[in-house]
C-alpha cells in the first residue's frame, strides 16, 4: 500500500487566543500585521522573522486550528480543487478573532498554507486587508465567488517563492502568477536556487514591501 498521509484533526472552530504571539501588547494601537505559519508548524515559526520587519507595525503570529502531527494547519485536509470548503473554517475562524481586536489589522505574511490563507481572506472579503505577503503558497485551486471583487480592487501583494521548490513545477507556477497579476497589484521575488523555504534575499524583500506600505500610510 503506498504510505498515507498523516491525519489532519480539527481542535477549534476558533483561534486559541492564549496561543497568540505578540510583538506589542494587545492594547498596542499600532496597525497589526498576521503571520501565518505552514503546515505541521505553530505561531512560534513566523514570530521569527520580527526583528527583520520594519517597527511601524504591530506583529501577531496564529496558530492553525488543525492539528497535525506535532504542529498545526489551517487546512483540513491535503488541497483538493473539489472541496473549495476545505480552508473555509480557518479564514472564518480569522476573521472572527479580527473582528475582536481593538487595532487595525492591515495586512498579512503567510507562508505555504499561510500564504494560501491570506489570499483566502482577500477572496472572502476584497477589502479584508490592505495588503498581503505570501511565502511559497498559491491560491486555493478552485474558483471562489469573491474574486471579481478582488479583481476589481487589486490590493497590493508580494509573492516570494523559489525556483527549486518541489511543489511547484513550471505549471502551477505560472498559474500562481496568472491568478495573482489579474487579482493583486503583484511583485514577485523568485529566487532560482531556493526550495520550499525563505532566505536572506528574499526577507528583506518582504521588509522593504512592508516598509513601502508603512511610509505610504
Amino acid at each position: 500500500m503506498p504510505p498515507q498521509n498523516p491525519p489532519v484533526a480539527l481542535i477549534s472552530e476558533t483561534i486559541d487566543d492564549a496561543a497568540v504571539v505578540r510583538s506589542r501588547p494587545t492594547e498596542d494601537p499600532a496597525p497589526m500585521v498576521l503571520l501565518l505559519h505552514g503546515l505541521g508548524s505553530d505561531e512560534r515559526d513566523l514570530a521569527g522573522l520580527v526583528p527583520h520587519l520594519p517597527p511601524d507595525f504591530s506583529y501577531v503570529s496564529l496558530r492553525g486550528i488543525h492539528r497535525y502531527v506535532q504542529g498545526y494547519a489551517w487546512l483540513d485536509s491535503t488541497i483538493d480543487p473539489a472541496r473549495p470548503e476545505a480552508l473555509q473554517t480557518s479564514a472564518a475562524a480569522v476573521e472572527s478573532w479580527i473582528d475582536e481586536q481593538p487595532a487595525l489589522v492591515v495586512g498579512a505574511i503567510g507562508f505555504s498554507q499561510g500564504g494560501m490563507l491570506a489570499l483566502q481572506l482577500l477572496r472572502r472579503d476584497a477589502r479584508a486587508l490592505d495588503w498581503v505577503v505570501q511565502l511559497s503558497g498559491a491560491p486555493f485551486p478552485a474558483p471562489m465567488p469573491g474574486d471579481a471583487a478582488l479583481a476589481r480592487r487589486r490590493p497590493r501583494a508580494l509573492w516570494g517563492h523559489g525556483g527549486l521548490d518541489p511543489l511547484f513545477d513550471e505549471e502551477r507556477e505560472e498559474l500562481v502568477r496568472e491568478f495573482m497579476t489579474a487579482h493583486t497589484r503583484l511583485e514577485e521575488e523568485r529566487r532560482p536556487e531556493l526550495g520550499h523555504a525563505v532566505d536572506e534575499i528574499e526577507l528583506r524583500a518582504v521588509a522593504a514591501f512592508l516598509q513601502r506600505r508603512a511610509d505610504e500610510a
